[in-house]
C-alpha cells in the first residue's frame, strides 16, 4: 500500500509541478519545457527504481526472470519464439552479466520514457496519468506483460504520427513494434481508425453501440463462428493454440463469465468520457490528437467488452490500445477537476483509483490466492 500510494502521489506531484512551471513560463512568453526538465527526469527515475527492486510482482515475472537467467547460464533461451528485437536486447544484457534487476529496470524505463515523450506537449495530463498508472491496473499489467506493455506505450506515440500524416514514420514504428511483439502487425490496419471520416452522429449512438458490445460479450459463443473462418492467420499472431482450441470444441477454458469492478469500472469510466467528450472537444478544440485517442478508446472498449467473457488471451490484441483509454481518462479527470464538476470527478476517481486498494486487500486477506502477484515485493529483503 505504501509503495503504490507513495509512488503515485510522488509522481503526480512532480507532474503537477512541471505542468504549472511550464504554464508560468509560457505565460511570460517563454518556450515549453523539454522532456529533460528535472521533474520529469526524477519521475522517470522513481518509476525505474521502484520497478527494478520488485520481486515476483505481477503474473509473468517468473517467466521473464527464468528466461533471463537461463540466457545468462546457458547462453540460450528456454523459449525459442521470442521476437528478434526483444531477444537481441535480452541476449546483450544477459551476456553482459547485468543483474536481473537492471534487466527489469531497462524495460520499465522504456515504458515510462515512451509514455512521457508521447505527452511532452500535454504535461497537464501527467499528474492524472501518474495516479491512474499506480492506483489503477496499469502498473500491475505492465510489470507482467513486458513486451506488450512496451508496444502499448509506443502506440500512444504512434497515434501522433497518424494525425500528423507521417505515415512512413508510423510504418517504421510499426515494424519496430512487431520486432518486440508479433501481435503488433495489427497496428497496420489500426492506422485507418482516425482516418475514416465520420459525419455528425447523434450523441446516443456511441452509447448504444458500446451497450450492444456488452450484451454480445455476455454470450460469446458466436466467436466460434469467427474462429472457424480465421484459418491459420491465428498462428501469425501467436494465437494458433486458441484457434485449435475452438476448432476442437473444447470451450471450457475459452468461455468464462466475468463480472466485477475490474470490468465494470473501466466501462463506467468510458461512459463518463463519452458523456463529456463534446465539452472536451470545445476545451481542447485544436488538439486533433485527443480526437484520435477518443476513437481508439471506443474501439478498445468495444473489443474488450465483446471478449470480456472469454479467456484473457483473446482480449490481448485489443489491449494494444489500452494506452489510449488511459490518456482519455487523463483528459477527462483534468477537465472535471478544473471545471469543478466534483460529483463526476469523484466518480471517475473511484473508477480509476480503486484498483490498487481493492486488489491488494484481496491479496492481503488471502496471500495464497491468485491475487498474490498483486502485492509489491522486493528482492532486497
Amino acid at each position: 500500500m505504501i509503495v503504490y500510494t507513495g509512488t503515485a502521489i510522488a509522481m503526480a506531484w512532480l507532474g503537477k509541478h512541471v505542468s504549472d512551471r511550464e504554464q508560468r513560463i509560457i505565460g511570460k512568453g517563454g518556450a515549453p519545457l523539454s522532456c529533460w526538465s528535472w521533474e520529469i527526469v526524477m519521475g522517470v527515475l522513481l518509476y525505474v527504481v521502484i520497478s527494478a527492486l520488485r520481486w515476483q510482482t505481477s503474473w509473468d515475472y517468473n517467466m521473464y526472470y527464468s528466461y533471463y537467467v537461463s540466457m545468462q547460464s546457458l547462453g540460450e533461451f528456454s523459449r525459442e519464439n521470442f521476437e528478434p528485437l526483444f531477444a537481441l536486447l535480452t541476449h546483450l544484457m544477459a551476456r553482459a552479466g547485468l543483474h536481473f534487476s537492471l534487466y527489469f529496470a531497462f524495460w520499465a524505463a522504456v515504458q515510462i520514457a515512451l509514455l512521457t515523450y508521447a505527452l511532452r506537449h500535454r504535461k497537464i495530463l501527467l499528474p492524472w496519468i501518474a495516479l491512474c498508472i499506480f492506483m489503477g491496473p496499469y502498473y500491475i499489467f505492465w510489470m507482467g506483460f513486458i513486451r506488450q506493455s512496451v508496444v502499448e506505450c509506443l502506440f500512444v506515440i504512434m497515434v501522433e504520427s497518424i494525425v500528423r500524416r507521417k505515415y512512413w514514420q508510423y510504418l517504421l514504428l510499426s515494424i519496430i513494434a512487431i520486432c518486440i511483439h508479433k501481435m503488433c502487425v495489427l497496428f497496420i490496419p489500426l492506422a485507418l481508425v482516425p482516418l475514416v471520416r465520420v459525419h455528425h452522429i447523434k450523441r446516443w449512438v456511441p452509447f448504444a453501440l458500446l451497450a450492444a458490445c456488452v450484451v454480445l460479450g455476455t454470450f460469446p459463443q458466436w466467436i466460434q463462428w469467427i474462429f472457424d473462418r480465421l484459418g491459420q492467420f491465428a498462428d501469425v499472431l501467436h494465437y494458433g493454440h486458441y484457434y485449435r482450441l475452438f476448432m476442437s470444441h473444447d470451450l471450457e477454458y475459452a468461455f468464462r463469465p466475468v463480472i466485477g469492478p475490474s470490468r465494470l469500472f473501466p466501462l463506467l469510466s468510458c461512459f463518463v468520457v463519452m458523456w463529456y467528450y463534446p465539452a472536451l472537444k470545445r476545451r481542447f478544440a485544436s488538439d486533433v490528437y485527443m480526437s484520435a485517442m477518443y476513437r481508439f478508446m471506443l474501439v478498445y472498449m468495444a473489443y474488450i467488452n465483446l471478449l470480456a467473457n472469454t479467456t484473457q488471451y483473446l482480449s490481448r490484441p485489443g489491449e494494444l490500445m489500452r494506452g489510449c483509454f488511459l490518456v482519455m481518462v487523463g483528459y477527462t479527470l483534468y477537465y472535471l477537476w478544473h471545471e469543478r464538476k466534483w460529483l463526476p470527478f469523484a466518480a471517475m476517481a473511484v473508477f480509476n483509483f480503486y484498483y490498487a486498494f481493492y486488489e491488494i486487500l484481496k491479496a492481503g486477506l488471502n496471500p495464497a490466492s491468485i491475487y498474490y502477484p498483486e502485492l509489491y515485493h522486493t528482492f532486497l529483503f
